[in-house]
């Protein structure tokens, strides 16, 4: 009853609404990092649904609008470094699917039940989030699933249906405490409206618990360093440190090799700082692998035939050039102009030359105790945020893998400690080890549970814009994943859910 009559006084102010859906922003940005409130996740929409009761469809879609707005720009302000104005555009752009999301609450807010909107809602949720992660070349940033990577047990069940998987069971928990302050008089806990959602959350966390429980079996152990080399990104390209650039490199890899003794040394995105020609200008990488005597992951631009590639390439023990993989997924207006066919106008806007994405998932494989290698792919920058990249390795053979990024365009924001999440996410889906070399921080080894088991940091804690080197030993965890098997079945689930549920309403 107390809720009741306090929601009937509160919302009579014309502002009340309003102040509940930025409560909602807030809520949800403070549950990504920094300050990584992950609880919050779990009660962020409640506010938002208190505010869209009793509204017009446009109200709806406004609230929606502006508070999604607002979530966006403080989730991705670290996009000012780079363009302000895109910055705004993409936030605008992002804020429409909680706008929609808002219009599909209002929905089934009158028209279904307790019960349906338990499942609705989360189902469109999970929709809009795969959609965001497709259309336009696709965005998968900061996922809901995402905030809670601090908590290992919850973040299990993702190796069942993925990222998505996680962030319909937070809309579901959103939803039912929802409807619990909402119902007349509250919603009893011995209310059978009450049990079936209680026991999913119970289930939930012990599948979590089980799953952890569990030891992997480490087969093919392989110690592994990054290299943070912590190289200002306003002097990355600068011809005249370029030589330096690459000694401040070799002599963190000298060090983890002594320190380590690593059977692999990985080196973050563009590490090598000149345009690379194999065989032409990389004596001094190759030179580098066989004194090491360790095999070398290195992050260069190449250039072939006049083409730019954001590559990655392996020399061996001896210093050969063992393979080559480039960049699948490129970032659009960062690494190719996608208008530039038809808005030629961009070109002095954006003024960049394109890069040529890979056409094919390259493996590599080094050589690893009690077998004769382990095989792994390598996601290159944002390309962990993808998980159909990620597993696509996976199925084809890979035995973990290695992301390596350059996130230094942000400057010392929340911008790396967001990316790592996706990583964390990639390894519970897939069930693989995970190994983050990047230039400014995050770098670090994430086990196959999701839990970071070694990183670069300085004697004060700091992450992020420190130089350093760290390893951890790894292995092919022989845990299956039914993700992995079955990819993102879910959307073809909650897409019937969704299309079920309206046309049972349009029926009726």
């Amino acid at each position: 009853m107390f809720f009741s009559r306090w929601q009937e006084d509160f919302m009579k102010s014309k502002w009340t609404p309003w102040l509940l859906a930025l409560l909602s922003a807030a809520l949800l940005r403070l549950s990504f990092p920094r300050p990584g409130i992950w609880l919050l996740a779990w009660v962020a929409f409640v506010p938002l649904f208190f505010s869209l009761e009793r509204r017009d469809t446009a109200q709806v879609f406004f609230m929606g609008l502006g508070a999604g707005y607002v979530y966006n720009v403080a989730l991705l302000f670290w996009l000012i470094h780079v363009t302000v104005t895109g910055m705004l555009v993409l936030c605008a752009y992002l804020a429409l699917y909680p706008a929609v999301f808002c219009l599909a609450w209002a929905y089934s807010r009158r028209y279904f039940s307790f019960g349906m909107r338990l499942v609705f809602a989360p189902a469109v949720w999970v929709a809009l989030e795969y959609v965001r992660a497709h259309l336009f070349t696709g965005f998968p940033w900061a996922l809901l699933s995402y905030t809670q990577t601090p908590v290992v047990i919850a973040l299990q069940v993702a190796d069942l249906f993925g990222s998505w998987g996680l962030s319909f069971l937070l809309v579901f928990v959103n939803v039912f405490i929802f409807e619990g302050l909402a119902a007349p008089g509250a919603l009893p806990l011995r209310s059978k409206r009450f049990l079936v959602p209680a026991a999913v959350i119970v289930m939930w966390f012990s599948y979590g618990l089980w799953r952890i429980s569990q030891s992997p079996v480490e087969a093919c152990p392989l110690r592994v360093a990054v290299i943070q080399g912590n190289i200002p990104q306003e002097i990355k390209w600068v011809e005249r440190f370029s030589d330096g650039i690459f000694r401040k490199h070799a002599l963190l890899s000298e060090l983890a090799v002594l320190k380590e003794e690593p059977g692999l040394v990985v080196w973050p995105e563009t590490s090598f700082a000149d345009y690379l020609d194999p065989g032409v200008n990389d004596r001094e990488l190759s030179d580098l692998a066989a004194e090491l005597h360790v095999p070398l992951v290195i992050g260069a631009v190449r250039l072939e035939n006049m083409r730019y590639y954001n590559s990655a390439l392996l020399y061996d023990a001896q210093g050969r050039l063992e393979m080559v993989h480039d960049k699948l997924h490129l970032v659009p207006f960062g690494e190719y102009l996608p208008t530039r066919r038809y808005l030629h106008f961009l070109e002095d806007v954006v003024p960049i030359e394109d890069f040529t994405p890979g056409d094919d998932f390259h493996l590599f494989s080094v050589p690893a105790a009690g077998c004769q290698g382990l095989r792994f792919g390598v996601l290159v920058c944002f390309e962990d945020i993808f998980p159909e990249l990620s597993r696509a390795f996976v199925v084809r053979g890979a035995d973990f893998l290695v992301n390596m990024t350059n996130d230094a365009w942000f400057g010392d924001t929340s911008s790396p400690y967001q990316h790592m999440q996706a990583s964390v996410l990639r390894a519970v889906e897939n069930r693989v080890y995970v190994v983050r070399a990047a230039n400014t921080g995050v770098s670090c080894v994430i086990d196959d549970a999701g839990r970071p088991v070694a990183d670069v940091r300085d004697a004060g804690g700091k992450e992020t814009f420190v130089c350093g080197e760290a390893a951890a030993v790894i292995g092919a965890t022989r845990r299956t994943s039914l993700y992995t098997h079955v990819g993102d079945a879910l959307i073809i689930v909650v897409s019937f859910i969704i299309f079920g549920m309206i046309v049972w309403r349009r029926s009726k």
